[in-house]
């Protein structure tokens, strides 16, 4: 991060996509698309002021508003856990991807839902940790690239709650707990690990739980190839009222 003779900050791109929580090709996309505009160093490098970083973080449904205040230690203290995944190696970076592009579609959609301050950034935490009970789990069972074996899958829905066991470990992470604990329950009440239904459900945890099916449905794994952003959709319109509570899902396909 480099300061001019005005004092104006700027950053390089990888720098603006870590103050962001972005991917630094997020951050590429944006400059390329013009959404942010740069300065070029003599060597051709782009560095991005804080005035514009904070300019376009202000347009509506662009980038992701950082949280500042008192709730900017739960962020810090959720990335922080989120960087865990790296313990994992190479698959890490597929959860860590994973857990910053659900928490960017939890605060855009709760936004757009008209939650309160607060509750929106609760969903935009509690998305970016929502897998972290994944580091609970045996690692023969998690970085299986073949599929789970029934005993193995029961397994992996303890992930959850062990979220919720560590969320509830550290003061500042306990508001979020059971939003994480939560994000796998079904509005028929057929989810787990406590079979909630319908309202009984968080509406973080539902905002989650369609941000995490939407990702992961449109993302590549090791054990599984994506689908089309439509044929996504398309499974969260036969799921809604089921799997998925039905307000959110309509919200949802209006934002993308």
């Amino acid at each position: 991060m480099k300061k001019d003779l005005d004092t104006e900050v700027y950053f390089t791109p990888r720098e603006a996509a870590k103050h962001l929580n972005l991917s630094l090709s997020a951050i590429k996309n944006y400059i390329y698309a013009n959404k942010l505009k740069t300065l070029k160093t003599p060597g051709g490098h782009h560095r991005i002021s804080k005035s514009e970083l904070l300019a376009a973080m202000g347009e509506e449904g662009s980038i992701p508003v950082k949280i500042e205040g008192p709730f900017a230690l739960m962020e810090i203290y959720c990335m922080a856990l989120v960087n865990v995944f790296k313990l994992l190696g190479l698959p890490g970076n597929s959860f860590i991807i994973h857990s910053k592009r659900v928490s960017e579609i939890s605060y855009k959609l709760s936004k757009a839902l008209g939650l309160t301050d607060e509750d929106i950034i609760y969903a935009k935490t509690a998305g970016l940790v929502h897998d972290i009970g994944h580091m609970a789990i045996d690692r023969r069972i998690l970085l299986k690239s073949e599929s789970l074996t029934a005993q193995e899958y029961e397994l992996m829905k303890l992930h959850p709650s062990k979220g919720e066991e560590l969320l509830n470990s550290i003061k500042e992470l306990k508001e979020i707990a059971d939003i994480v604990s939560q994000h796998h329950e079904r509005i028929d009440g057929a989810g787990y690990p406590m079979g909630l239904k319908g309202k009984d459900i968080k509406k973080a945890a539902r905002i989650i739980s369609i941000a995490e099916a939407y990702d992961s449905m449109v993302s590549e794994y090791s054990y599984k190839k994506p689908i089309s952003k439509d044929m996504a959709i398309d499974e969260l319109i036969k799921c809604r009222g089921s799997q998925f509570d039905e307000d959110v899902v309509e919200s949802f396909i209006k934002i993308l």
